[in-house]
């Protein structure tokens, strides 16, 4: 068959609508039409259902609101297995039509379906459509699908119709879409570098797309930037990557404390917990683009904070000195807390980041040879071994409750002189019967 102007290159976007959520619908028949939010274990939505979102619920909101905003909300603690069961289903499914499949995040994946019309006997549209409704069937759970020449234009239209809808974009019509797409939605530029886009004058996508190769060199836009702005202009240049992905989606520490309302404490706790992820990170060789820190209360109630970096990062300064300067709009004085946690997202391999635009990659690089060297000392005399002031109280805390648990333990036996000769120093096996 010819090849089709409209899709030289067929890529299809997948992206599950209220993933979490809708997987807990699905097991459940109870919550079905329901507002059910999952994250319980947090404090804060990680997914909202469509019937959530229609009453104003989103991710990222505390519990509390919720429950506030809407006392009817169902909220559960998150069943991860689940998800990554149903995960591998979607993979698997897409797969039955196409053996080029990118597990790209545990909601969403892309599928090349360059040349299947005679082996369908339909339209590239109708290739992605009939992927859909078996993936709407055998699941359960809507998607919102997108058809692009490219992965940049094909997850630009999954979004534009969501829930359960389907855009396609072909070459022709992409000037049209760009034009009220802004620059900061796009995948693969992130908050900090949007402003900066709006600083130059690049204000939507087509404002970008329009711009001259010779505008990309004179303002020293690395590769990543490039590559978006190629297939902004209907080129293919951000290969599927195929190879099943076995990478971590998020990483949690959290921690109980004997209560405490001492700001000092509270916070050297969750600098211990941030070391702890951070060091995980570092061992995984991934890093973490956003993050999430909250306390939770004697009276059981959590209250945290979302938040996002510039690049992805395992450099534990770098979160704490994010996280000082908004921890006082969750920490109230004189509440007593009695743990704290925190977690990385939007986790990034190592080989897979970009030098950024403004030199902040190149900036933490130059710093990180004392975390390296605090992780060869760790991995060879023991964790905490070496650690960062800030986390001290919390270190010597636990260090002293370990000494104590021990004690409470194992008490020691005060024994006479006599006694000791008596005593034969041999492990009691237990009773033969």
């Amino acid at each position: 068959m010819p090849l089709n102007r409209s899709y030289p290159r067929a890529i299809v976007h997948f992206d599950a609508d209220s993933f979490f959520a809708s997987v807990e619908q699905v097991m459940n028949h109870n919550l079905r039409g329901k507002a059910v939010v999952t994250g319980g274990e947090r404090g804060a939505a990680t997914s909202v259902s469509i019937e959530g979102k229609k009453l104003g619920l989103y991710r990222g909101m505390s519990l509390r609101d919720m429950k506030k905003m809407c006392p009817d909300v169902v909220i559960v603690s998150s069943d991860y297995t689940s998800y990554s069961i149903f995960a591998r289903r979607m993979y698997s499914i897409a797969r039955e039509f196409t053996p080029h499949v990118e597990e790209y995040s545990i909601d969403e994946c892309f599928a090349d379906i360059t040349g299947l019309r005679s082996q369908f006997h339909t339209s590239y549209e109708g290739i992605a459509q009939l992927i859909q409704k078996r993936l709407h069937a055998e699941l359960g759970i809507t998607f919102g699908v997108g058809l692009g020449p490219s992965k940049t234009i094909a997850k630009i239209a999954s979004k534009l119709n969501k829930p359960a809808g389907f855009t396609p974009i072909p070459t022709r019509a992409i000037p049209s879409v760009l034009s009220d797409i802004p620059i900061g939605s796009l995948w693969g530029v992130g908050y900090s570098t949007s402003f900066k886009f709006e600083k130059l004058g690049v204000h939507t996508a087509l404002d970008f797309a329009q711009k001259t190769d010779g505008w990309l060199k004179e303002h020293g836009l690395a590769k990543p930037y490039r590559d978006i702005w190629l297939e902004l202009n209907g080129a293919f240049v951000r290969k599927l990557a195929t190879t099943p992905d076995d990478s971590i989606g998020s990483i949690l520490q959290s921690r109980t404390f004997t209560p405490t309302n001492d700001r000092r404490v509270l916070f050297s706790q969750l600098a211990k917990n941030i070391e702890g992820a951070c060091a995980k990170a570092r061992r995984h060789g991934v890093r973490g683009s956003s993050c999430r820190f909250y306390l939770k209360t004697q009276e059981f109630t959590y209250a945290g904070k979302n938040l996002s970096m510039s690049i992805p990062l395992s450099d534990p300064r770098e979160f704490l000195r994010l996280i000082e300067a908004h921890f006082d709009s969750v920490y109230i004085p004189g509440t007593m807390y009695r743990a704290s946690g925190f977690g990385l997202y939007a986790i990034t391999s190592e080989h897979a980041i970009m030098p950024d635009l403004f030199g902040e990659t190149v900036r933490v690089e130059s710093q990180s040879k004392l975390i390296e060297t605090m992780d060869s000392l760790n991995q060879k005399y023991g964790k905490h071994t070496l650690h960062l002031g800030v986390s001290h109280s919390a270190v010597t805390n636990e260090d002293q409750r370990q000494v104590e648990r021990r004690k409470r333990s194992r008490p020691r036996m005060h024994m006479s002189l006599e006694q000791k000769r008596k005593t034969i120093n041999l492990p009691y096996l237990g009773v033969v019967r």
